[in-house]
């Protein structure tokens, strides 16, 4: 594991990255696929994902308890990775089964797909806090360019928050855009945190 800010940043933000680009793959191969056909590189993603989330929940944990000054942030990201884990194990132990149990069991898959949703959104408002966070911070202390990053990083993680609050009551009506604000500010909290980086030690 890394054992530096500058390493426990740098690695945080490569994997931000990754999920950021796990979640492009899955929209442009699986968008209308059925669960059961699509299933074998819907699972394959969907572990993928939650070894990611898994690292980004351990590595925030090494970078919350080594920080001086970004508690908020790392915290974030320790939450969000946690609330990732959940909602990738729910899709991975459930989402087959139930839907092969039928049409007459058809609201419980309902069920299991709102409650992996609203953890969805979840998750989504707390990477848009750690975007905030790292924004704000970065805005603050950086140079011109980090200043914009910052910024952008910083917009682009109320705007995730304000959609994905607004999707945690809306349900799944709202998946498209309250996910692809989620996307946008988990790649500029990545760029903010590993801009920041830069900046350490």
């Amino acid at each position: 594991m890394p054992q530096t800010m500058r390493q426990i940043a740098t690695f945080m933000s490569i994997m931000l990255l990754l999920t950021v680009i796990s979640q492009i793959i899955y929209t442009m191969t699986l968008s209308g696929v059925g669960i059961v056909e699509g299933w074998p590189l819907r699972s394959t993603i969907w572990t993928i994902e939650l070894l990611l989330f898994t690292a980004i929940a351990i590595a925030s944990l090494v970078g919350l308890v080594r920080s001086s000054d970004m508690q908020l942030g790392w915290s974030a990201l320790v939450v969000a990775g946690l609330v990732n884990m959940v909602q990738s194990g729910i899709g991975l132990s459930m989402f087959l089964p139930a839907t092969k149990a039928g049409e007459e069991f058809a609201p419980l898959m309902g069920t299991v797909l709102a409650g992996s949703f609203l953890f969805y959104y979840l998750a989504k408002v707390v990477l848009g806090l750690a975007a905030v966070f790292f924004g704000l911070s970065l805005f603050r202390n950086g140079e011109t360019i980090g200043r914009v990053v910052g910024l952008v990083s910083l917009i682009a993680g109320v705007i995730a928050i304000a959609l994905n609050v607004a999707a945690v009551r809306l349900g799944l009506g709202a998946v498209p855009l309250a996910g692809a604000s989620g996307a946008i500010a988990t790649f500029f909290a990545g760029c903010a945190i590993w801009y920041s980086a830069r900046q350490v030690e």
